[in-house]
Formats: structure tokens, sequence, C-alpha cells
């Protein structure tokens, strides 16, 4: 499990009529079955909990947090602990106890919080913080100990006024960020917090994990809610696999990484064909005898490549592989410039 997480909202899309059907204004696809998941930074989903109503499911040994709360602590239960993890969080989860009792089970965070739960904080209200007279970039910091836990609050002024929480960060070292200027036209610099940053780079997994899901999602429609539920989880399922496969092909030297699309059309080329011994592509119809001028032309400029290797999972799994006759061509062995009449059924 990697040292940084995020946990976050996700919607599984659909329209369907169901009791868990949600509606969150703020999401893309705003209709749909709404999923609690915590992602590391490069999106891979560790764990997530679907939701179904207002429960509060806890262990014996594990205080009440209230309903939002309490997702967090369930989600964390497989975070290893006293090892540097560190949670990310929006201001839907963050309170002062949460962020104390993670840290007493090892477990660092950070999350935008909402000013009303930091009770007897002395940081400046948003009204007073987005005066004209308080310039942008402008920043206050709090620290104090709360139930023997270190906690630090920080205020900032960008656009809006957006407050954070932390256990493990503060508002040092004070970095700059490039904001454009309405009034003069032109791009400036202020002061960002480390707090800001550090939270800005972190928090972005779930995110990243719809966005992968939202270029190659499963199309298809069914009314069966459970399906559209399944198709979502198996769409997980392939981006985890296909995030595992990456840090796999990156620590081999000189090994080519395939992409999203083309991991995908191989994915379910080997689950298709792998120890199956039947031909799914058959075309249909009877063999074109056509002998036009456009076919002669197209026969007599340069060829292209062979057709590509078919995965190693279908070339070794020993099922299916028989030799048949075919039209003389060009051989699909890499390196090689013959000819072949002869084919495997299979590949």
């Amino acid at each position: 499990m990697e040292q940084k997480l995020s946990i976050d909202e996700q919607m599984c899309a659909t329209k369907v009529a169901h009791f868990m059907k949600q509606y969150l204004p703020n999401k893309p696809h705003k209709w749909g079955f709404k999923l609690y998941v915590m992602c590391s930074v490069k999106g891979y989903a560790h764990k997530f909990e679907i939701y179904t109503g207002q429960e509060n499911e806890r262990l014996p040994d594990e205080p009440d947090f209230g309903p939002v709360g309490n997702v967090v602590v369930r989600l964390a239960r497989g975070v290893p602990r006293h090892i540097n993890h560190i949670i990310y969080f929006d201001n839907f989860y963050t309170s002062v106890p949460l962020v104390t009792y993670l840290a007493k089970q090892g477990i660092y965070s950070l999350g935008t919080v909402q000013s009303n739960r930091l009770v007897n904080c002395k940081l400046p209200d948003k009204k007073t913080m987005m005066k004209k007279s308080v310039p942008r970039g402008t920043y206050e910091e709090q620290m104090t100990e709360f139930d023997g836990i270190d906690v630090t609050a920080v205020t900032w002024k960008d656009n809006k006024v957006v407050t954070f929480l932390s256990s493990y960060v503060g508002a040092e070292p004070v970095g700059q960020v490039e904001r454009f200027d309405k009034a003069n036209k032109t791009r400036i610099k202020i002061s960002c917090p480390h707090i800001i940053k550090e939270y800005n780079a972190h928090m972005g997994g779930v995110d990243l994990m719809d966005s992968f899901i939202g270029r190659y999602r499963i199309a298809m429609r069914s009314r069966k809610w459970y399906l559209r539920i399944f198709y979502h989880l198996l769409d997980m399922t392939v981006i985890n696999s296909w995030l595992v496969y990456k840090d796999l092909k990156i620590t081999e030297a000189n090994s080519s990484v395939l992409n999203l699309c083309h991991y995908r059309l191989e994915l379910a080329e080997v689950l298709a064909k792998v120890n199956n011994s039947f031909e799914l592509c058959n075309k249909r119809g009877r063999p074109s005898t056509s002998n036009s001028v456009e076919m002669e032309i197209q026969a007599k400029k340069r060829r292209g490549p062979a057709q590509h290797i078919p995965p190693k999972d279908i070339r070794t799994d020993n099922v299916g592989h028989w030799p048949g006759n075919c039209v003389r061509s060009r051989c699909k062995m890499p390196g090689c410039k013959g000819y072949t009449q002869t084919r495997c059924e299979k590949c």
C-alpha cells in the first residue's frame, strides 16, 4: 500500500429507480450510486464502500464520529499503523476528533475543514478575510494540542477563503504561486503555505480514477441496478490491473508500456481466447472474388507490416492451435520476411 492515500466520493452513473440512487450536483455524473473510495496518488483504488444509507457500523473499540466520520475509520482499517501513512480528505469528513484519533492510530491526516468545526479557534472568519483591505495570499495559522496530539489549522485567502486542518504539516515553509489579477490584467505571485501545496499534490487520487474510468467506460445499458454496479466495479478492476501492469513494466529495461485503450483491447482478447479452442472472429458471408481495378492497385502498393502478434497468454495456452491452409501471406513471426500457406486456426 502506498504511503499517501486520499478518500473521496465517487459516482456510479445510472438513472435506474432504486432507493440507493443519489444526486450530487458537483459531480460530472450527477445521478447514480455513491461510493466512498480510498485511492493512492496514482489512482489505484485500495478500498471502497457503497453508500446504502446512514449506516453507522463500527467496531467495539472504535469511537463514534457520526455517519460521515466513521466512513474514514472503516476505510482506514487496512492501512498499516505507525509507518508514516497519510490520508487526505475534504471538509465533508474533516473534524478535530477524527484527525486526533487517526494520529493516535499512527496515521497522519490532512484535509479542508469547515470553520464551524474548529471550536474556540482564533482564526479570522471568512467575512474578515474577504475584505478588500486583506491582500490575496494572506494566511493565518493556529497550533494547539488536542487530546495529546499536536494539530495545526491554517486559513488562506485566494479567490475564496479556505481552511485546512492537519496533524503533521503547517504553513512553513511558505512558497509562492501564480494567479491572474483581474484588476491589473496581469499575472502576480502570491504567498502559498506549504499545507496547501501538500493537499493539492496528493488529494486527487479518486478524481484520477474517475477520469480513467470515464475514458473507456463499459457502455452496456441495463435496467437492472446491480448490473450497473457490476460494470462499474469491473471498470475499477481493469484500471487497477493496468496501474499494476505499468508499475511492473517501468521496472523492466527496454520495455514498452501499453496505454489504457490498447491494454483493454488486449485484455479482452486474452480473456476471450485463452483456453478456448474455437475462433471468435470468423467473418460472415462468402469470400470476395472480385478482381476490380481498385483491388489490383492496392495489391501493387508497398505492403505494410505483418498483422499483430497475439498476446503470449493466447499463444502458450496449448488449446485449439490447429494448423490450417490459407492464402499465401506474410509470416507473422517478428524478423521473418518469408511467406507461408499455413496458419494457426486460433492465432
